[in-house]
């Protein structure tokens, strides 16, 4: 029987609830325990979402817990990190791995062995790195020791390749692949909520990323077109009481519902008729590719992966402006005949994006690089 690999992931939080966490969930869960000794190590515990994770799967102590570590510790972590990564291997790893794999950009690549054969697996784009020096210089050194480095949209790849043209021979594509049977399963949950107009659905963090204020404007410019609609907006965050006020101030309130984060939000999906997502960065908007499985046409800001997603428009809809989005939104409510063509060219469309074509592209990106010198 051939020996087990040991596989490391270093991700930046595994707690977070967000869309990276999810979709390493459902590639270690996915990956055979009789091949493979899996270990998770987060950079940043903050306890908001357990992610469902396999017996076999070790989830190691994480290098900062929030929700009981000071600044002190946060900061020297955070230098050593950026400069003497080698103390907190040994203080946080007790043993040697076969494949090691950052699943975010900067600070999971700093982590990595500088000798060993290593992964960056990257999920939005890093365009915003042309305007940050420092971390521009961090990231360029980090990427240099990479075997590979794995980009899920091609909006991602171009913008590695921007930035980085010289890593081009070790950056590749694998797509985001996504556990429909376990979204038929928990889409079953009974939810109290009443919903009487046509609904778009947001659903992620409150930050800036995000962009939910743009949202705001959108629909204070919408509902002076038509007032047939409304906006669930799911998740937390850091900007979730400047959201509350400008929906306030704005009197949005019975335009714009605030359900909290959930746990399950699939239940929500299926009650929406339609996902709207305004970021300003993306990888491969999990969001939207699971309102796809349900049936759910989508409108969005042009963000990585959008445009796989979207399929040349049979699927979606890509908004570059306030004017494009109000305009999308109001064909989506009214043109019935759109609406249920975008939906069920999304239920087919999706399908592709199985999870088994994901685990055999990561195995045989494993292969390439057990089969290169050594570096």
């Amino acid at each position: 029987m051939a020996k087990k690999k040991k596989l490391l992931f270093v991700i930046w939080s595994y707690t977070y609830g967000g869309g990276a966490e999810a979709i390493l969930s459902n590639l270690v869960n996915r990956l055979d325990p009789a091949k493979y000794e899996i270990d998770i190590l987060e950079y940043w515990h903050s306890n908001i979402k357990k992610e469902e994770t396999n017996a076999n799967i070790n989830i190691l102590k994480p290098i900062i817990d929030s929700t009981k570590d000071g600044h002190l510790k946060m900061w020297t972590v955070k230098i050593l990190l950026e400069h003497f990564p080698s103390i907190l291997r040994k203080i946080y790893l007790k043993k040697e791995y076969d494949y090691e794999i950052a699943f975010n950009m900067l600070i999971p690549t700093y982590f990595l062995s500088k000798k060993g054969k290593t992964i960056a697996w990257i999920h939005s784009d890093i365009y915003f790195l042309k305007n940050e020096f420092y971390q521009f210089h961090l990231q360029k050194k980090a990427f240099k020791h990479l075997n590979r480095i794995v980009a899920i949209s091609e909006n991602t790849y171009n913008s590695i390749l921007e930035l980085y043209p010289e890593y081009k021979d070790k950056t590749v594509i694998i797509n985001n692949s996504f556990d429909f049977n376990k979204i038929e399963e928990k889409v079953k949950e009974k939810v109290t909520i009443k919903k009487n107009k046509f609904t778009f659905l947001y659903a992620g963090r409150f930050e800036e990323r995000k962009n939910p204020f743009y949202l705001i404007d959108i629909v204070k410019d919408l509902k002076e077109v038509t007032k047939d609609f409304e906006v669930w907006m799911i998740g937390h965050g850091e900007l979730e009481n400047a959201v509350k006020e400008k929906i306030k101030e704005n009197n949005l309130e019975q335009y714009i519902k605030l359900l909290g984060f959930k746990t399950n939000p699939y239940p929500y999906f299926q009650k929406s008729d339609a996902i709207i997502m305004t970021s300003l960065s993306e990888g491969f908007p999990t969001v939207i590719a699971e309102g796809l499985f349900l049936g759910k046409p989508f409108i969005t800001t042009p963000v990585g992966g959008s445009t796989e997603l979207a399929n040349g428009g049979k699927c979606g809809i890509i908004a570059a402006n306030k004017d494009e989005f109000i305009k999308g939104m109001q064909r989506l409510i009214k043109e019935k005949n759109y609406y249920q063509k975008l939906s069920q060219n999304g239920k087919e469309y999706i399908k592709q994006f199985t999870y088994q074509k994901q685990i055999k592209k990561f195995e045989n990106l494993l292969e390439d690089i057990n089969n290169e010198k050594v570096k």
